[in-house]
């Protein structure tokens, strides 16, 4: 005995104690009646794995090793559902096919255990599915994502999971996420860049790399709590070298007080300025009756910070009771300088730094940098570092990881940030022709001619000023650099420009002669066409970025860690990729046909 219920055009529910019987007669369907029946028959006599994914994405592989995948089947109804709702021309359809899900799952297999006992695990190829529509679709949250494959019955299908479950939750995407890290991302990428390789989207002629900013998933301190932060990291760094000296007398008021003055001067922020140091001192007490007896993790890395670099650092031979503040200033300083490097500047998120994207704009988080290949805009190559790296060393991984994957391109695109002579000098030693845009000299304080004003004679190498007067070396070279003054300055027409505050004496000019020639070098090539042509190339590349942060995550750090939010990075270019490629093989296939 049951429950029926009755539908229309003779459809019935039936509802038993062990079953759900659906009967659905001709009639429900109308004239749609034929080519749906024709679609299910042949569905079910090819065994159609379009249209269940679950068999492919949770094969187990050969070997006796081989991990064992979760594997619950598809029941009828999903399959059906799948069959008269997933649309073939649907973007999530031409991915699905364009992903070698049983790679994904190869190169994972050596990290499981469980061939001969323990749980099924979920397979590696549904969790990747699973961060693939998060960072497809930019959904802020995994638990979001989760949810949204459960009601969504393309994503449903698009993971090869069943309409009634089971579903994984969020622990088992963190879980991967940590057993696989950055690594195996890494290895994602490179199978979708080689299949870009395959269908002639990528040349490896021209590539440019650019850097944008990440805002980190976590708050951000204020320069005052910085300066706090950094205050109570040197009072322990201090109470640390007190107690070597007078391990039973307490530490002075006046040291603390150095602390706070040593900090707010370390801190480059114009908010600080106007700060007493009594206040700052004031508030590390404060902050530390708050305290819990379960410490937060930002106070436990700042004890460890303290303690490294007490370690690192010479210890203080002067009594600190003895020595006046002055002498000990410098030694703070510089100790002051390494802590704000290391100590953390956010409460969430202890990787994240506080960076500049340009000489005015502050962010806190990460700086994210992409190789783009300038015939197909396929990403070829991923890099992500906390926010005040210097950008410019970024630029030599990024490349190295491109190198690995398609070998060295021919030419590369990029701002004048890298026009430093560590980056030519990796171009020439990697036979890669730069075009990098010209940077500015730095002008000099009296206003006048700086080096950018000089030329070297080509023919003698010998170093012109502005009015083509050769100029003299003067004394010897200093870590590779030269004072250079002007033979002619008396007599020149253009002394009051070069040298407005001058009074008749020769104009000086100090830099390295190696690194201006091959900025001259550079800068005569910014003038041609060919680097006007690459420099073009590069501006439609930054799209990248914009779409990066417009759709899928680029904005803002979806994780917590750098690993973590390294992960991020690569499946944003591993979405976009994938995209691109899809819908390439879907204009040939529609050329086909």
């Amino acid at each position: 005995m049951g429950n029926t219920v009755q539908g229309y055009g003779g459809s019935q529910l039936h509802c038993e104690a062990n079953q759900i019987v659906i009967r659905l007669p001709r009639q429900v369907f109308g004239e749609a009646w034929v080519d749906l029946r024709t679609r299910l028959l042949e569905a079910m006599g090819q065994q159609q794995v379009i249209f269940s994914p679950q068999r492919t994405m949770t094969e187990r592989g050969e070997g006796d090793e081989a991990p064992r995948w979760k594997s619950t089947g598809f029941d009828v109804l999903s399959w059906v559902l799948f069959l008269l709702k997933v649309p073939v021309e649907h973007e999530l359809v031409a991915l699905w096919q364009t992903i070698p899900w049983t790679t994904v799952n190869q190169l994972c297999a050596p990290l499981y255990r469980n061939a001969h006992g323990g749980r099924h695990a979920w397979a590696p190829a549904q969790m990747v599915a699973i961060l693939m529509l998060m960072f497809l679709y930019g959904v802020a949250y995994e638990t979001r994502t989760l949810a949204w494959v459960k009601e969504n019955v393309v994503w449903c299908w698009f993971c090869g999971l069943g309409l009634f479950g089971p579903w994984p939750n969020r622990n088992a995407l963190y879980d991967f996420r940590q057993r696989v890290g950055p690594e195996l991302f890494e290895e994602v990428l490179t199978l979708a860049v080689w299949a870009c390789v395959e269908a002639g989207l990528v040349s490896n002629l021209l590539v440019s790399f650019d850097l944008s900013s990440v805002v980190a998933s976590g708050h951000r301190w204020s320069p005052y709590e910085r300066a706090v932060i950094l205050t109570k990291a040197l009072i322990r760094y201090l109470e640390l070298c007190w107690i070597e000296q007078r391990p039973e007398e307490p530490m002075p008021e006046t040291l603390r007080k150095l602390a706070a003055e040593v900090a707010l001067e370390v801190l480059p922020h114009k908010a600080l300025k106007r700060v007493k140091p009594e206040r700052v001192v004031e508030s590390v007490g404060q902050w530390d009756d708050q305290s819990d007896a379960q410490e937060p993790p930002w106070q436990e890395v700042v004890k460890g910070t303290v303690e490294a670099v007490h370690l690192e650092e010479k210890p203080i031979e002067d009594s600190l009771l003895e020595v006046t503040a002055e002498a000990v200033r410098p030694k703070l300083v510089r100790v002051a300088n390494k802590l704000m490097v290391r100590l953390p500047h956010t409460r969430g998120d202890l990787d994240a730094r506080v960076g500049r994207t340009t000489d005015c704009t502050w962010f806190c988080g990460y700086l994210i940098g992409f190789v783009v290949d300038s015939l197909c805009h396929i990403i070829t190559a991923v890099v992500l570092v906390a926010g005040n790296a210097k950008q410019f060393k970024l630029f030599p991984p990024a490349v190295d990881a491109h190198r690995q994957r398609l070998g060295a391109p021919k030419a590369v695109a990029i701002d004048s940030a890298f026009d430093i002579p560590d980056i030519h000098t990796y171009l020439d030693r990697h036979h890669i022709e730069g075009h990098v845009t010209s940077r500015d000299h730095v002008t000099p304080v009296d206003g006048g001619y700086g080096t950018d004003r000089l030329e070297w004679d080509e023919e003698c190498w010998i170093l012109r000023c502005p009015n083509q007067t050769p100029l003299k070396p003067k004394g010897k070279t200093w870590q590779g650099k030269q004072t250079y003054v002007g033979t002619a300055c008396h007599e020149c027409r253009r002394y009051k420009d070069c040298r407005p505050n001058g009074q008749g004496e020769p104009k000086q000019f100090t830099l390295n002669p190696v690194t201006h020639r091959r900025w001259q070098e550079n800068r005569k090539h910014c003038l041609t066409e060919e680097y006007k042509a690459a420099q073009e190339r590069r501006f439609v590349e930054e799209g990248r970025f914009g779409l990066a942060k417009m759709n899928h995550h680029g904005a803002k750090a979806p994780y917590r860690s750098e690993d973590m939010n390294l992960i991020a990075a690569l499946m944003m270019a591993i979405v976009m990729n994938y995209r691109i490629l899809a819908q390439h093989q879907q204009q040939e296939r529609s050329a086909t046909n």
